[in-house]
């Protein structure tokens, strides 16, 4: 017995060392660009029914001063009430999206949430874009999608987008370029990617704003550089964010009665999700 708890022990020690080596184990890269693989957006317009994107990705915190939805807080929940519809820009203000008048000043602007992870193999760069809502069939407030960049020896190899709900993985090559950054549709409503330009409102990886043949009220033609959020220290050209302003948002709105009451329907939010410390090129 004695014999058997020496082996334990001994064990049990190679096993601390193990995981205090890996967890003590550098990253490949020091410093991460947030910038280097951030892609160029272009919006869907028209089609069957005719409709222009009304949204655009913005910084969930977009306005702090308003409680729309009076509730006592200010917080992401009133961002549906807050949006103004088919504008890009700072200090804005106008109707928000559900009538509500004199809303602002807003802050919507190119924004997005990055993340850096590595794999034994690949480096990932994570690219979350939020929307204050989905217009698609399934309506319902607060929208995120995401864009993943596997990079191998520093050449970008894997893009992993989501689309309707699901993960598809497709080749760097596949993607039109726009000086060595992806081109990504973005499809109308539910802003699902799609490895095929749109003939809307256009956000370029260097901020220039295009409407093409979408519809633009505010923003056209300006350059408004991504505010691109991280709460890594390590990343370059971002603005920190903390992690715990904002753990979960509720999908539900009294504007969208299928989607239920104004706290249902919650979702965690993405630095809370396991794709988010530990992305997999097989997710679904």
């Amino acid at each position: 017995m004695e014999l058997l708890n020496k082996r334990f022990n001994t064990l049990f020690l190679l096993f601390l060392v193990i995981s205090c080596s890996a967890n003590a184990q550098e990253r490949r890269n020091e410093t991460v660009d947030a910038l280097k693989y951030i892609p160029t957006l272009t919006f869907q317009e028209g089609g069957l029914l005719k409709v222009a994107e009304k949204n655009f990705p913005i910084p969930m915190d977009f306005n702090t001063t308003q409680d729309a939805n009076a509730d006592g807080e200010f917080n992401p929940e009133d961002n549906l009430e807050n949006m103004i519809p088919l504008v890009i820009g700072s200090k804005l203000k106008g109707t928000g999206r559900t009538g509500l008048e004199n809303r602002g000043p807003n802050n919507q602007v190119p924004a997005v949430y990055f993340n850096y992870a590595e794999t034994y193999s690949h480096n990932v760069y994570q690219y979350w874009y939020y929307y204050a809502e989905n217009s698609h069939l399934e309506n319902h407030e607060h929208d995120w999608e995401s864009v993943f960049i596997y990079e191998r020896d520093t050449v970008p190899v894997i893009v992993q987008i989501t689309s309707f709900g699901k993960l598809k993985n497709y080749g760097w090559k596949e993607f039109q370029q726009d000086n060595g950054h992806l081109v990504l549709g973005v499809r109308r409503g539910d802003h699902s990617f799609t490895t095929k330009p749109k003939n809307g409102v256009v956000i370029r990886y260097n901020g220039e704003i295009h409407a093409q043949e979408g519809l633009l009220y505010e923003g056209n033609g300006l350059v408004l550089p991504w505010i691109v959020y991280s709460s890594k220290d390590y990343t370059t050209n971002t603005v920190f964010f903390d992690e715990t302003y904002c753990t979960k948002f509720y999908y539900g709105d009294v504007a969208y009665p299928r989607s239920g009451t104004e706290l249902d329907l919650v979702r965690k939010a993405p630095w809370r999700r396991r794709r988010w410390r530990r992305p997999r090129k097989k997710d679904e």
